[in-house]
């Protein structure tokens, strides 16, 4: 059945201040304002999702050395503030930033994005893997390790952090995860092309939050479905979870049976060239699922590992 889910994205430009000195105190404050100005910009929306970019909660133009003395004071400030939202508007929030850990050792920082539920908790920590060096040498961040993804109430998420989106070795542990969606927050926009290359590679959706740049929302092929303008730092878009890849061979009459019983309560999504399509159930009781075992539709993956299972037997070694 089907399962929009509304996702919102935010861009704006990284904090700045124009005199000097100001205590942290200060600097909190006006933070905590800078991040519910965007709040403000999405939430009419009743997003089911905020992303924020990468380094949200950063100030240019400090040292890498203030910064670190100023990430150590916000501590989890501004993550517990952002629990607020969460349980008060009704949503779960992406929260790209750096975090400070006491027993984190000689590289204390990482990169992270935070994800926070409906009730306040927090959901799940990604650590950005590949990192640019100066993080590590200069800045006192440690590489992230693991790449697992997150259960929200609405689905299963995979995380990447900027320079993460260059990495193939990071991208083919998540296909095998199932994610529904992919959360991007950055400092550099990727270029279309290689945000759509993750969605298609994972079959998922995927929002990306980009500091200054377009935001966008992807369908499972790279396709925009929404996205931020030179007008506006923010996007909200909504997507239907309940959605499976099938291939045109052997389908074509069982999606014409298809489409005719079920007719506007089936979406049948063609981007052309690929020789794959998208099926979505916007019935209210029927799933996907159900309407692909009822035509006997084989899925994309389905097919791709009958070819599979088809060359191993018949290679000759």
């Amino acid at each position: 059945m089907s399962k929009y889910v509304t996702l919102s994205a935010i861009g704006a430009p990284q904090a700045d201040f124009t005199s000097l000195p100001k205590d942290f105190s200060v600097y909190e404050r006006e933070m905590k304002a800078k991040l519910q100005r965007s709040l403000d910009d999405v939430l009419p929306s009743k997003p089911d999702l905020i992303v924020f970019p990468e380094c949200a909660n950063r100030y240019i133009p400090f040292t890498r050395a203030g910064l670190k003395e100023y990430y150590k004071y916000l501590g989890d400030s501004l993550v517990d503030f952002l629990k607020e939202v969460a349980v008060n508007n009704n949503t779960n929030i992406a929260y790209s930033a750096y975090r400070y850990l006491e027993d984190g050792g000689e590289k204390p920082f990482r990169n992270s994005t935070i994800y926070i539920g409906r009730d306040g908790s927090i959901c799940g920590i990604y650590d950005k893997n590949h990192l640019v060096v100066e993080e590590y040498t200069e800045g006192d961040v440690k590489y992230g390790t693991e790449a697992k993804t997150v259960d929200l109430d609405f689905g299963r998420v995979a995380s990447a952090i900027c320079f993460d989106l260059n990495f193939d070795e990071l991208l083919y542990k998540y296909p095998s995860q199932n994610p529904d969606l992919i959360v991007f927050c950055s400092m550099f926009h990727g270029g279309l092309k290689r945000q759509a290359q993750w969605a298609y590679t994972c079959r998922s959706f995927l929002v990306s939050a980009v500091c200054g740049n377009p935001c966008n929302i992807l369908n499972p092929y790279g396709d925009v479905i929404a996205t931020s303008t030179n007008y506006t730092d923010h996007v909200s878009g909504r997507i239907n979870l309940d959605y499976k890849l099938c291939h045109w061979d052997y389908n074509r009459d069982k999606l014409k049976a298809a489409k005719a019983k079920f007719k506007d309560a089936l979406t049948i999504y063609d981007p052309g060239y690929v020789g794959s399509l998208m099926l979505s159930s916007e019935d209210s009781d029927i799933t996907v699922d159900e309407m692909i075992r009822e035509f006997e539709i084989e899925t994309l993956e389905d097919y791709f590992a009958r070819v599979r299972e088809h060359r191993a037997e018949n290679i000759k070694i």
